[in-house]
Formats: structure tokens, sequence, C-alpha cells
């Protein structure tokens, strides 16, 4: 039977055992003698702003090189770049090696801080900062093919012929092929694709950055296989180093534009670059 005057009781329990509960966290919150106080976590973007650039990497040479592989160390002209502006800078670089549509992905949501050799699209400055100078002014565009086909491609109408042009999914080469649906264009997600389906007879040919190709034909042993169009794109196209607008590094938006100033001026990017394609030529 209940009893008016458990109420009152079962309150004053109630209160004791709180005063208990609270003594025994206050008990184990304590530090034993001789230990030192744990630390308390601190959140990844704390960290990243604190002193971290999760810098997005994909494979790209000679600008990336080694992001194909997990267990490959990077270096390339981006990674140098990025390197020099993250020491001025005093933070410390965590590569994310990603695809590309991986990396603009990661940079959308603010996963990543910065990524590099990215053009100027509309709808990529909707999520992304880009530095205020580009590092190159120019990445001339070819098309490869195996040399054995013969192929002719002197102008650029004659890449209408082929049924599969094999090109990096979310890339952007230059805007007449960009826009162009005529052309039977086959998306892959990583340019470490390309060449090994083109020897595979998977593609008649494949779009590719001059500079990069030079890199893979001449580490990567296609010289003898690979042949290169007689056409080739040389429009002004500006490449630029971004950072994310949801990175917690955003705020420092006006220190990056600072130091990547003056590795313009001091011509340090020029040095890289000019280093790069006379290895790679």
């Amino acid at each position: 039977m209940y009893h008016p005057n458990c109420k009152a009781v079962l309150g004053r329990g109630a209160s004791v055992l709180l005063v208990v509960l609270v003594a025994l966290l206050a008990l184990t919150a304590c530090t034993a003698p001789g230990q030192s106080p744990q630390p308390p976590t601190v959140s990844e973007p704390a960290a990243r702003l604190a002193g971290l650039i999760r810098y997005a990497v994909f494979p790209a040479p000679p600008y990336v090189i080694g992001a194909g592989d997990a267990a490959s160390p990077l270096s390339g002209i981006d990674v140098e770049i990025v390197q020099e502006i993250a020491r001025r800078m005093q933070l410390k670089v965590e590569y994310v090696k990603c695809t590309w549509e991986r990396c603009l992905e990661l940079m959308r949501s603010g996963d990543a801080d910065l990524l590099s050799s990215a053009y100027k699209k509309p709808e990529r400055e909707q999520y992304m900062h880009y530095l205020d100078a580009p590092y190159l002014d120019s990445l001339p565009i070819a098309f490869y093919f195996l040399k054995e086909k013969q192929y002719e491609i002197r102008v650029y109408e004659d890449i209408y012929q082929f049924n599969s042009v094999g090109v990096l999914q979310g890339a952007s080469y230059f805007e007449r092929f960009d826009q162009d649906d005529r052309i039977k264009k086959f998306e892959v997600s990583s340019q470490d694709q390309l060449f090994p389906m083109l020897l595979a007879g998977r593609l008649d040919v494949i779009a590719g950055y001059v500079p990069t190709e030079n890199y893979r034909i001449a580490v990567e042993g296609y010289s003898e296989r690979i042949a290169r169009s007689e056409f080739l794109n040389q429009e002004k196209v500006a490449v630029y180093i971004t950072l994310s607008k949801k990175s917690p590094l955003a705020v420092k938006l006006a220190e990056f534009n600072q130091v990547y100033a003056s590795l313009l001026a001091e011509g340090f990017h020029s040095q890289v670059i000019d280093a790069y394609y006379a290895k790679y030529h």
C-alpha cells in the first residue's frame, strides 16, 4: 500500500543519490599523482585551422606524381608549390588521394581545403575560392593513338571519325571540345586508365594534356607504341590553385593570396615548372 510520506522520502533519497553521483564523477576526473591531465579532444576543423592543410590530389603528372598509388610518395609541380605555400604559412600538409571527380566533391563539402590544376568554371566558383593569379597560362591539348593505326588528325574535325575518344570524367580540356556532343567520348575516373585502355584496343584515341602525356610516354615506356596528333590546341588557359569556401582555412584566403603572390614575384613557380618540363619533355 502506498504511504503518503513515501513521496517525500523518495525525493530526499533521489537528492542524496544525485550528490553521491556528482562526487563520484569529480573523483573520476581527478588526476592520479604523477600523471598528466589528458588534453581536450580537438575537432578536425579546429586542427586544420590551427595548422593543417588537407590537399586533394589526383593522378596528373608532372603536376602531381604518385597520387594513383596509395603507397607512393608524392612529388610534382603542384606538390612543390603547395608545400612551399604551407611552409611559409607554417602549416602542415595532409594529402588526400582521390579521383578528379571525388576531389571536386571533397572541395564542395569542405572535407578538403586545397585543390590544384583547376580551370576556372562558373559552377566551381560556387564552392571554391580561386587564388588571385594562375600558375599556368597554357596547357596544350592533343590526341593520342596507337602508332600502328596511322591515324591522321590534322584538324579538329578529324576527331569526328572515331567511335571512342577517351577522356577524364569531369575534366575540362578546351571549350569547343568540352561542349561538342558530336564527339563520342568515353569517360574514365582516372587518367591512369587511358593509355592501358588504348593499348588494349578499348579506345580509338584519347584526349590528353601534353605535359602529362609527355611524362607518361617517357616514364611508363609508351614511346614505341603511342603517337600524337598533328592537331594541337594551344589556346591560352588559366590554371589555378583553389581553396574550398567551406574549409576552416577559408578565413585565411587573404594570407594564402599574399604568400602565393610572393612566390610568383620571386619566380619560384616558374623554376619548378621549367625543371619538370625539361625533365619530361
